[in-house]
């Protein structure tokens, strides 16, 4: 029944009313696997050249190279090939994504880098200044007790100068005062042995003063004396009341003359502890200073070694940055290009495959351009002979 011509007939006008809408191609069995060949030579031919992949033109020359109607090799290969490319996508977006986070990452590692490295740099441009200011400060108090030492070294020479002084002025008082005390104790004996320290001398009375009357004779002269001459026991009276004076003068300057030492010395003790305090503290304030100074000379070593460091550390990154270039940058500036190319090429391989399954497209300008998304079909089943199909 279905080899009749009745059942063809049928046949024919079945697939006839659906080729409208479904635009298969209706024709024999051998005839059309020479059009879907042609028509797949032609698909990957044109994404071959829209793509610049000669792997597509292989394809396309095997393809066209072929003489049985049979294609599950030739899909298996578009197979391989659509998976390839799909491969190719993800390694290209992985590589992109890549490329992005790893410049990214090293872009902000730079700048931290650099940053620390500033930053190290204003640490050590602080210290430097600190450290001169300490210099000066510690130059100064270093000065000041220089200053203090040189007082120190006057006021105790002409400490030692004075209270020399004053040791040779007593010796020579005292000496003094001996030969006075001497004297006086000699004359004193001298006289005690010769008994003229024992008479009190003349007594002289007390007489009127002398008047005299005009014309009247001048009345009598007074006495001189009464007793017995003695000799000049007043004046030797007079001489050792004088030496008395005298050693008893001397004492006093003496006595003056120790407490001005007493006094002058306490005044140089007082000095001398006043600027010796004062030397202290300036030498403690030198020590603060000096082991601040160190501190800070230290902590610049350490921030020089750090800046070091961070130069190393940027100088790889830079560098890192620098090898990825080439390769980053051609993923930035052809990703766009690759994927558009790469869409083109698995439209190709799509389209070739539904036409070699046995997909039919509709007719279009032959001299446009073949774009991404062309692949976009409507396939039918695969058309075998009618004996094949219901024998």
């Amino acid at each position: 029944i279905l080899h009749s011509d009745d059942a063809q007939d049928t046949f024919k006008r079945s697939f006839a009313s659906q080729e409208g809408g479904f635009f298969f191609l209706q024709v024999s069995s051998g005839s059309g696997a020479s059009v879907r060949r042609r028509s797949a030579v032609e698909a990957l031919r044109a994404a071959a050249a829209g793509a610049s992949d000669r792997r597509l033109s292989a394809l396309a020359a095997r393809i066209a190279s072929m003489t049985s109607g049979h294609f599950d090799e030739v899909i298996d290969a578009i197979d391989s090939m659509l998976a390839l490319l799909q491969s190719e996508e993800d390694t290209d977006l992985k590589t992109r994504e890549d490329c992005e986070k790893t410049r990214a990452e090293d872009t902000r590692a730079a700048i931290l880098a650099s940053r620390t490295m500033d930053e190290h740099t204003d640490a050590i441009s602080i210290l430097v200044a600190k450290i001169e200011e300490l210099k000066k400060d510690i130059e100064d108090k270093e000065a000041q007790v220089k200053v203090i030492v040189a007082q120190l070294k006057e006021a105790k020479d002409n400490r030692d100068k004075e209270h020399a002084e004053f040791l040779e002025a007593e010796k020579d008082d005292k000496a003094a005062a001996d030969l006075i005390e001497s004297a006086k104790v000699t004359l004193e004996e001298f006289y005690k042995e010769s008994g003229l320290m024992l008479v009190q001398g003349m007594k002289h009375a007390r007489q009127s003063p002398f008047v005299t009357n005009a014309g009247e004779a001048p009345p009598p002269p007074p006495p001189t004396w009464e007793g017995a001459y003695m000799g000049r026991t007043e004046e030797s009276t007079g001489i050792v009341a004088i030496l008395s004076l005298v050693h008893e003068d001397v004492l006093k300057d003496i006595a003056k003359a120790r407490a001005d030492e007493d006094a002058a010395k306490a005044l140089y003790d007082k000095t001398k502890a006043a600027l010796e305090t004062e030397k202290g503290d300036l030498e403690d304030a030198i020590g603060v200073l000096t082991t601040t100074k160190g501190e800070a000379e230290s902590d610049v070593v350490d921030h020089n070694a750090d800046r070091s460091t961070k130069r190393g550390e940027l100088e790889v990154i830079m560098q890192k940055i620098k090898d990825a270039e080439p390769g980053c940058a051609y993923f930035q500036v052809n990703y766009p290009l690759r994927v558009a190319n790469r869409q083109t090429e698995i439209d190709g391989l799509t389209k070739a495959k539904a036409i070699l399954s046995g997909g039919a497209f509709s007719s279009e300008d032959p001299n446009r351009e073949l774009k991404p998304g062309d692949a976009l079909l409507q396939q039918r089943p695969r058309l075998v002979p009618i004996g094949r199909r219901f024998a």
